[in-house]
């Protein structure tokens, strides 16, 4: 009788134990398997990455806002794609909304035409007496831009004596609409020397 009191308890405590790892062990293992850094603080690597981002967009950032307020007038923005021309595979749409989300945080404003149909649209609803007075959109307060940003990443590549010499420039340029004129343009420049063995190269 005692034996089997004894072979029941472990019996129970096998099972308790399974349980417990079948339910925690995967957390364990997943929250273990994620640290997040501080992308300020992270290192440069062979690829475009979080450095040349952050640098880009400080840089750009205060030499665009800086010319647009010694402009003394209303800004409206239209953000044009910025072409990767470089020898990498880079997604410009995140450089691009690094960019504009530091300009609008310093009140800089950015004209979405993609959107201007549904505002349009909105508006002449409004005027059809459908919608309440108070909330309704009045016609003729649609912005136009007057300066378009674009720009593009280009590069040049060299390899030599077991490593690879990137040279990296993002340009980004203003263009005043109502004359066709590029009235400001910048770059920032990256000299990037990496060793290659490892890659097999």
């Amino acid at each position: 009788m005692r034996l089997c009191v004894i072979s029941e308890i472990r019996s129970i405590a096998i099972r308790v134990a399974f349980l417990f790892c079948f339910i925690f062990l995967p957390i364990a293992c997943a929250s273990g398997g994620t640290r997040y850094s501080d992308p300020t603080q992270t290192e440069g690597s062979i690829e475009w990455g979080p450095v040349e981002i952050q640098k880009t967009v400080t840089a750009m950032v205060d030499l665009i806002y800086d010319f647009l307020k010694s402009k003394n007038e209303p800004t409206f923005l239209e953000l044009q794609k910025i072409e990767n021309r470089s020898s990498e595979h880079i997604d410009t749409k995140l450089l691009s909304n690094e960019i504009s989300t530091n300009l609008i945080k310093r009140q800089i404003h950015f004209i979405d035409r993609a959107q201007r149909l549904d505002s349009i649209q909105e508006a002449i609803l409004g005027k059809s007496g459908l919608i309440d007075s108070e909330t309704r959109i009045p016609l003729g307060n649609l912005k136009s831009p007057n300066y378009k940003l674009s720009g593009e990443i280009s590069d040049n590549v060299r390899y030599f004596d077991g490593k690879k010499v990137q040279y990296l420039v993002v340009t980004l340029r203003l263009l005043r609409l109502s004359t066709g004129i590029i009235v400001w343009q910048d770059n920032k420049k990256f000299l990037k020397t990496t060793k290659i063995e490892q890659y097999g190269l």
